[in-house]
């Protein structure tokens, strides 16, 4: 087979290519230039991020005889049968995870190497070996050859034995940032002659979800259209929602066109959008909006003064039955039209007028929004800081049972405002007087934060705990840890003093201006 797929021909030759892992880029390359080799690695991260490359770079430049600093020569003659060396060996531990396979290494690695310094292992999918291929596997893991490495690698870590982690030395492997994909999408596509817009590059980025492998394959698969490859030709490929689609859906809301926020819903359902797809997107747009209405006083939807309450409500429909029932009922509570609901049962399932019944849009109640102070990314800055001040280990341990004690409180008080944000954070660093928590996503965390007074008042009055807390989405935990390990040698965190929150909140007399007296009910 002549033609080599992208992501396979643009595979890292050097630690200098690979993108996206700095921080373990960076300790390798020094353990490898002061020769303090470990016997046992252990990559561990999302899928497409780098860890099998960085396996076989690893592999190349310890067997090199004439490497430069942590650079391969490619001369030598390790280098030059490199792809074809009997002593680089991958296994897969998803076909190979048996007692028998683990025996057969074990008399394997006894061999010495045919031309290189090390014979390398290395083992894709550890996660999946037996319980007893794991017993096995252990003594050989603690005490191998000399000339035995091995680099295992996994995408869940939570499966991996205590005692298997305990014998490697573990590195984290985080989704590759958007910008960083971005970058290398316009670069490979420059060097392939393929012609791409902006908004592709973009929406590339999106659909790959922090993976490098994804985004070069969707590349790879758009580029067989000999087009330039656009925003439709994505949507048409992967049947995308874009954002002018999301913005006409919400503004129908917005504008109380029943009919016309009926009938989108339905054309996305027809097209075969998932509606988490949907959900993801419209929350993304409704998140926007919240924070531009924060900073700037403005408000693409002005209708919708509740967009903090339709965001928790749209989130209850994930993975739901007859989510998409639940996304027209949720929006429909939130219309501002006037419509009978006769008129609309031409455009509604049954099922959907019996939802609207329930979520009483007839009659609906429109509550002004609470006062809600705002987190400045300043003071984000600030309690992460704080936090790291007096960082303690204990205190996280002991921590983490109170904040799991926390939920399962909130949980049968049956507060979900606050119970549906705090069930996806973890607990990262615990400080005497601050909490850093982290989210997958970043709405979650943008919520979390706005609420963060409250959910400190909860904490005190509920567990009798008193912290500031803050929480960060992924990559920005990512950011937070890689800063603090790279300065805590060279910089010294000194407590911050907290400024005064400011509050913002509508007034009466601008809600009775939008909407009139006889449709205001204050709270």
């Amino acid at each position: 087979m002549d033609y080599k797929v992208l992501y396979r021909k643009y595979r890292p030759q050097n630690f200098a290519d690979l993108v996206g892992q700095d921080h373990i880029k960076d300790i390798l390359l020094k353990s490898i230039i002061s020769n303090k080799l470990s016997h046992a690695y252990l990559f561990t991260g999302p899928r497409g991020t780098g860890k099998t490359s960085t396996a076989k770079l690893f592999a190349k430049v310890i067997n090199c005889e004439n490497s430069t600093s942590g650079v391969p020569c490619n001369k030598c003659l390790s280098c030059l049968n490199y792809n074809e060396s009997t002593d680089i060996i991958e296994i897969d531990a998803a076909s190979n995870n048996g007692v028998d396979e683990i025996r057969e290494l074990r008399d394997n690695i006894k061999l010495l190497p045919s031309l290189s310094k090390y014979k390398v292992y290395i083992i894709d999918e550890i996660h999946m070996l037996s319980s007893s291929a794991w017993n096995a596997f252990l003594k050989t893991l603690e005490e191998p050859p000399n000339h035995v490495v091995f680099v295992l690698a996994t995408t869940e870590i939570q499966k991996v034995p205590i005692t298997v982690l305990s014998r490697c030395q573990r590195y984290d492997f985080q989704r590759i940032s958007s910008q960083i994909l971005a970058e290398q999408i316009v670069k490979i596509a420059k060097a392939e002659k393929i012609k791409i817009t902006s908004d592709a590059v973009e929406e590339i980025t999106r659909l790959a979800d922090g993976s490098m492998r994804d985004a070069l394959s969707i590349l790879d698969q758009l580029s067989q259209l000999e087009m330039k490859i656009d925003i439709d030709t994505i949507a048409s490929a992967y049947g995308i929602l874009t954002l002018q689609d999301v913005d006409l859906l919400l503004r129908s809301v917005n504008n109380g066109n029943v009919s016309e926020m009926i009938e989108l819903i339905n054309r996305i359902q027809e097209n075969g959008i998932d509606s988490n797809l949907l959900l993801n997107k419209v929350l993304e747009r409704l998140l926007q909006s919240l924070i531009n209405y924060k900073t700037t006083g403005n408000s693409e939807y002005p209708l919708l003064v509740n967009i903090g309450e339709i965001i928790f409500e749209l989130e209850k429909c994930y993975n739901r039955n007859n989510p998409y029932i639940l996304i027209k009922s949720t929006l429909l509570k939130h219309t501002t039209g006037k419509q009978p609901l006769g008129n609309i049962e031409s455009v509604m399932e049954k099922e959907i007028i019996q939802e609207a019944k329930t979520a009483e849009i007839i009659s609906r109640e429109i509550i002004l929004p609470t006062e809600l102070p705002i987190i400045s990314q300043d003071l984000i800055d600030i309690r992460v800081n704080n936090a790291y001040v007096d960082a303690n280990i204990t205190l996280k341990r002991e921590f983490i049972k109170i904040w799991a004690d926390f939920i399962d409180v909130l949980s049968k008080q049956n507060e979900l405002k606050y119970l549906s944000l705090l069930e996806n954070c973890a607990v990262e660093v615990v400080s005497p007087t601050n909490v850093i928590v982290s989210t997958e996503y970043y709405t979650n965390s943008v919520l979390f934060n706005e609420l963060a007074s409250e959910i400190e008042s909860k904490l005190k009055d509920k567990m009798q705990i008193e912290k500031k807390v803050v929480c960060l989405d992924s990559p920005g935990w990512i950011k937070a840890k890689s800063d603090y390990i790279k300065n805590k040698k060279t910089k010294e965190y000194i407590y911050i003093t907290e400024p005064e929150i400011t509050k913002v909140c509508e007034t009466v007399n601008s809600a009775e201006s939008l909407f009139g007296n006889e449709l205001i009910e204050i709270n």
